[in-house]
């Protein structure tokens, strides 16, 4: 009898230690949970938040004590990547994995690895606590299923794998009646899976997608230009570089004297690379850009009807692997894809895309040449060389690598900074990343070429959020929802000798200072080549000879929306504010001890 007792209570004391892992692995990987339940407040909404956690509550347990193995250790694994996700997100952003991040970090699934070196800490501590999980879940003990339960009870109770849907099919329920919105603070460990299945259900459930639509363009056999160049930098924010502030970064642009055009500091499309590079390559409008991004004629099929050849050279990537949402399809209408070779050092792929782009144009045939810079994405260290430092104190640089996403340390040393200077170094490391990059893939490009004729345009994706304003979280750009101004602040500028057009130029870049964006980069390159003026066409955004309005200037932040749900764009500041951005990272200067943290040029 006392052997009895005995087991009974190990029993008891296992299920109550398994009880109280499963309570701390909840809590730890929904840490938003608390101000969630702060935000609805004592309302009938507060019901039915409850009343969905108690759903996905119920459901765990009812996996967690069964007896069927298998289906607990595949359903663990499953909460294990859900949760390591939502907190990793939580960790570096401070804010909820929503349905529209969720959908942007699909889209970025290439880049993953730049969070690695980067976001080493929040992505191991996330980790770990979702082991927990897994742990927690398959230890003993399992019961049966009481025999005494009435069927509707008893059915759900014998299929635990089954039961797991419900919390999922009720998040998504919600998400489709509050148009995406709505599932903050539910857990992650069924947030992720509600999110798949909403996207999936309406990937089959919605209209087909339109055919793309054939140039709308008539072109009258004459090229302005042998070679027009759009150039897209990687996270170079505007109101950084030397051409737009006093101390901004050196770009190598200045020397340019009357070939440089500045149109100064441009709105981006996005604050994401992916939705921006699309948004150029297709020309999409602020009315109606989601549809534009379907059906519109992609820039090379406007090229190659004007006679040009087109030219693809991407920094980023190697091997053929495609990223910012380019496809086959889209591949197939680039007469010359070309991608820096994996074995050019990771610090060098800007200044031989450069060197390329050089040899280019200096070719007799007319092209048409798109070029997406490395830039200075995340992690910053890795991708200038060590002698290359212009600004110091940097993160710190325990390795780095040949390839596009280098593992890098990037935490400051273990002097035990404070936050100023660990946002400090990390400014500094931009910098200098941003000065090495810009500058040689410039050297590199205008050594010897000629620019009469020849048009480049220069900007970047979007720029950055160095959380100047004191704004919690680590994350410097893709923010869903209200963004900050620095994460849609971009150069623009052109280039050329051209004795017809630069005459132009440099009016519209004095009338148009200030005012651009984005969406005049494609109605610009059209007009390049040859086709009328795109401005006076239906569907397209003015061009930047047209006299653009002060008040454009916007970048979305929440691009993909369904259900009723409207976009979110932001501002990228009054044109007195512009300049402010250096300005807010050099007072971090005065935060932080004299020696370590004053930038030397």
């Amino acid at each position: 009898m006392s052997r009895q007792v005995h087991s009974k209570a190990a029993t008891i004391a296992l299920a109550a230690l398994k009880l109280a892992l499963i309570g701390i692995y909840l809590v730890g990987t929904n840490r938003l949970l608390a101000e969630r339940v702060t935000h609805i407040g004592l309302t009938p909404g507060l019901l039915v938040f409850a009343g969905i956690w108690l759903v996905c509550l119920v459901s765990m347990l009812a996996l967690a004590f069964h007896a069927r193995t298998l289906t607990r250790v595949g359903w663990s694994i499953a909460f294990f990547l859900a949760s390591t996700m939502t907190l990793s997100h939580a960790l570096i952003a401070s804010s909820h994995l929503g349905l529209s991040e969720f959908e942007q970090l699909l889209g970025l699934i290439g880049f993953a690895g730049n969070l690695v070196g980067f976001h080493d800490a929040e992505l191991l501590q996330a980790a770990v606590w979702s082991l927990l999980g897994v742990v927690a879940l398959n230890l003993p003990p399992v019961f049966p299923t009481p025999s005494w339960l009435p069927a509707p009870l008893a059915w759900p109770l014998r299929n635990p794998g089954l039961m797991q849907l419900l919390p999922v099919l009720a998040i998504a329920a919600i998400l489709y009646l509050r148009g995406g919105e709505g599932s903050n603070g539910f857990p992650g460990q069924y947030n992720t899976a509600a999110f798949a299945f909403v996207l999936g259900a309406e990937k089959v459930l919605e209209p087909a997608t339109p055919p793309r639509q054939d140039v709308a363009l008539q072109h009258p056999g004459q090229q302005p230009f042998r070679h027009v160049v759009l150039v897209m930098d990687e996270s170079v924010r505007g109101d950084y570089v030397d051409i737009n502030v006093d101390d901004g970064v050196e770009t190598g642009l200045r020397p340019l004297g009357p070939a440089l055009f500045n149109f100064g500091i441009a709105a981006s499309a996005a604050n994401c690379s992916s939705t921006s590079n699309a948004s150029v390559r297709y020309g999409v409008t602020r009315d109606s850009y989601q549809r534009d991004l379907d059906v519109n004629p992609s820039f090379w099929r406007y090229a190659n009807r004007a006679g040009y050849r087109t030219i693809y050279i991407d920094a980023q990537r190697h091997g053929g692997k495609l990223h910012n949402f380019m496809d086959e399809r889209e591949r197939d209408e680039i007469d010359e894809f070309v991608q820096i070779d994996a074995a050019v050092p990771l610090e060098r792929k800007d200044a031989e895309a450069g060197r390329m782009l050089n040899q280019m144009l200096k070719r007799a045939q007319p092209s048409f040449i798109y070029v997406n810079k490395v830039g200075c994405h995340f992690p910053y260290e890795g991708k200038y060389p060590a002698d290359g430092k212009l600004y110091s104190p940097t993160m710190e640089r325990t390795s780095f690598s040949n390839e596009v996403d280098p593992d890098v340390g990037s935490q400051p040393d273990a002097s035990g900074s404070d936050g100023s200077e660990a946002r400090w170094r990390q400014v500094n490391s931009y910098r200098n990343c941003v000065a090495w990059n810009t500058r040689e893939f410039f050297r590199e490009l205008l050594a010897d070429v000629p620019l009469d004729d020849t048009l480049i345009l220069y900007t970047a994706d979007h720029g950055q959020n160095f959380h100047e304003d004191g704004g919690s979280g680590a994350q410097t750009h893709c923010t869903i929802g209200p963004a900050v101004a620095g994460e849609g602040r971009v150069p623009l500028v052109a280039i050329t000798r051209h004795p017809t057009v630069a005459p132009q130029l440099r009016d519209a870049a004095s009338g148009n200072h200030d005012k651009a964006s984005h969406f005049n980069l494609y109605p610009t390159v059209l007009r390049a080549m040859g086709y009328g003026m795109p401005a006076t066409v239906d569907g397209f955004e003015p061009d930047l000879f047209a006299r653009l309005p002060r008040d454009k200037q916007h970048f979305l932040s929440t691009y993909f929306v369904r259900f009723g749900r409207p976009p979110v764009w932001n501002p990228i500041g009054k044109p007195e504010h512009l300049r402010d951005g250096l300005q807010r990272a050099l007072a971090g200067e005065a935060d932080v001890k004299e020696g370590t943290a004053s930038g030397s040029r």
